[in-house]
């Protein structure tokens, strides 16, 4: 003989599954928590301030270039003889990785910032980082429109002297990430390799795409 099961009953045991339901809906969708997101600048990332550069084909460059895009920016300068040319090997191998990206595809760049305006003009820029990608962004500025970006972000350059009137450029060799709302949210310093730049972009928009 089957028992019938009362209504109650019934209702209580639906009623815990929905909630079950909710609550594993709930973790699952939550936003991550930012300590465990690598080198997350939260809950307050410093707003980039405005800044006029010139870009690889001597158009004025501001932060409308950077407004609803995800940009990777790396300082640097065109007669670096190593950090530059292998860190934006990097760069170029993860914007291609980064294509298929929800979050990067078709509004994911990288932006070359020179830091050594005196012999970088456009003409060089766009020769410079189009050897790695063509749709690599050169840009750089006279001194201090350099440094009203430099420092917001805690870049570091100066001039070394060497041989007669020969110099190079000591300076950071971080990668900067700015989020489309021009938010600094993380940096990411040497050692750098293309696996972890994906990761570092990928654990970053996802936590800001499902807190926002």
């Amino acid at each position: 003989m089957i028992k019938k099961i009362p209504w109650l009953t019934l209702a209580m045991v639906a009623g815990v599954g929905l909630s079950a339901g909710i609550a594993l809906s709930y973790l699952q969708n939550r936003p991550a928590d930012p300590r465990t997101v690598d080198g997350l600048l939260w809950p307050d990332p410093p707003l980039l301030d405005p800044i006029t550069l010139i870009d690889q084909h001597g158009a004025p460059f501001t932060l409308e270039q950077l407004r609803g895009r995800w940009s990777m920016l790396f300082f640097g300068f065109t007669h670096c003889p190593d950090v530059c040319p292998l860190t934006l090997d990097i760069l170029s191998r993860a914007h291609a990785e980064l294509a298929t990206h929800p979050a990067y595809n078709g509004r994911g760049q990288v932006i070359f910032v020179s830091v050594d305006p005196e012999r970088d003009s456009p003409a060089l820029l766009a020769d410079y980082v189009g050897h790695f990608d063509p749709a690599f962004i050169g840009v750089t500025a006279p001194l201090d429109s350099l440094q009203a970006l430099t420092r917001k972000l805690g870049v570091f350059f100066q001039k070394t002297a060497l041989n007669g009137s020969d110099y190079s450029v000591d300076h950071t060799a971080a990668i900067f990430f700015i989020d489309p709302a021009l938010r600094f949210v993380s940096v990411m310093m040497p050692p750098l390799d293309v696996a972890t730049v994906v990761k570092r972009f990928d654990a970053i928009s996802t936590f800001i795409d499902t807190t926002l």
